[in-house]
């Protein structure tokens, strides 16, 4: 009869085997955390004073009233945009009357609104499905404006990149000319 245990120093080959398949498992483990951290890339025109943060895969928006830092995913589905306003623009009214009129034209389908000292943000779904994000930013006769749109249908593809977008917008950045270095 032979003894068909294994051996307490198993062979070098059988623990080369499993050694080799540990080393591909976390190989592939690793490429695919890698291909979930998406890249991101910075817009600023020289004119404007915020800067906004996205994922490097969207491109310039192809919509006619775009501005400078309007991009969308190549099939449109997802945009978003930094806007300034003018003085001009902006001129006698308030923070909030400008919340109202926001709310007004979005026609009762606000579901998150929120407001600080020098900015609103109106959250909510249109009645064709389309889920928006719009915050405002106010610094004196200053305004600046993210927005962000998505099907509904897509919130959990999208979620990340609103609340990633959100949080590194900076609405009125100081740049090194306005320094005076």
């Amino acid at each position: 009869m032979h003894d068909r245990s294994i051996p307490a120093h198993p062979p070098p080959l059988f623990a080369f085997r499993i050694l080799s398949a540990a080393t591909l498992i976390s190989l592939a483990s690793s490429g695919h955390a890698r291909s979930e951290e998406e890249a991101w890339k910075t817009c600023s025109t020289p004119k404007t004073q915020f800067v906004l943060q996205i994922p490097a895969s969207l491109i310039h928006s192809t919509a006619p009233t775009a501005t400078g830092c309007s991009f969308q995913t190549p099939d449109g589905e997802f945009t978003v945009e930094a806007v300034t306003q003018t003085e001009a623009a902006v001129e006698g009214e308030t923070l909030e009357t400008r919340m109202q009129k926001e709310v007004d034209l979005l026609a009762g389908t606000v579901a998150h609104k929120k407001r600080g000292d020098d900015w609103f943000v109106l959250s909510g779904v249109t009645t064709d499905g389309t889920e928006y994000y719009r915050k405002l930013f106010a610094n004196g006769s200053q305004w600046v404006t993210l927005r962000i749109t998505f099907p509904r249908a897509q919130n959990k593809k999208y979620e990340r990149w609103v609340k990633q977008i959100d949080k590194n917008f900076v609405p009125f950045a100081v740049t090194e000319d306005k320094r005076g270095n």
